[in-house]
């Protein structure tokens, strides 16, 4: 017990709620995402049957995608290493950049090829997989930071999400295209968003959460 009016202990990483810096990151950009989305930008082309299944992807539309992912990127980063106090030397750090990174170049080309499906008719969309987009790193992310505390299993996945959940919002606005740029296409979009990205996400940091243990971030 501590007398009336006397220092408090510290809180208890383990225990606290989940990293608000790094929510509140994820939920701005991703609805500046699906804003910047629906603004009419050029489509690629549409290769069935090739690799990558797009070509002569515009200018603009490079800058677009481009231009997210770094910012998203960075955001992430440096919300992370402040978070968890990782030194930019700690390979650990530097494996859950590399996941990141690579599910941030998937989303990229997501996001160029919703944008060449864009005008494209075609019957209903079964996302069987796309959830995977933000479940995936979140959990990759848990396992690299196993045994550093609950608090830091949850910043390691929602550092995914910083990134993930913005490129995939867009993704769905470059596919809805500058049609659907109303309250009721952008009701849509979150819905769909919400459902698909934001739901396995937070069932990944959960899983990132509970990898982390109850152990105390390292300082």
């Amino acid at each position: 017990m501590f007398p009336a009016g006397g220092p408090r202990p510290p809180p208890d990483p383990a225990r606290a709620g989940l990293p608000r810096t790094l929510m509140a990151a994820t939920v701005v950009l991703g609805l500046l995402a699906i804003m910047v989305g629906l603004l009419p930008w050029p489509q690629p082309l549409l290769v069935p049957g090739t690799t990558w299944l797009v070509d002569d992807v515009p200018g603009p539309l490079w800058v677009l995608v481009l231009s997210t992912a770094p910012l998203c990127l960075g955001t992430a980063v440096v919300l992370l290493r402040r978070e968890t106090g990782l030194s930019a030397r700690s390979p650990v750090f530097w494996a859950w950049l590399a996941v990141v990174v690579v599910a941030a170049a998937a989303l990229v080309w997501n996001a160029l090829y919703a944008s060449a499906l864009s005008d494209r008719v075609f019957g209903a969309i079964i996302p069987i997989f796309h959830w995977l987009f933000t479940f995936t790193p979140a959990v990759l992310a848990g396992l690299l930071f196993g045994g550093r505390g609950r608090r830091a299993g949850w910043a390691a996945g929602l550092g995914t999400g910083v990134v993930t959940l913005p490129l995939f919002a867009l993704s769905w606005a470059l596919l809805a295209g500058p049609e659907e740029f109303s309250l009721a296409g952008i009701a849509g979009l979150l819905s769909i968003t919400g459902i698909l990205g934001v739901a396995p996400l937070f069932a990944g940091v959960a899983l990132a959460g509970a990898m982390g243990g109850a152990a105390r971030i390292p300082r």
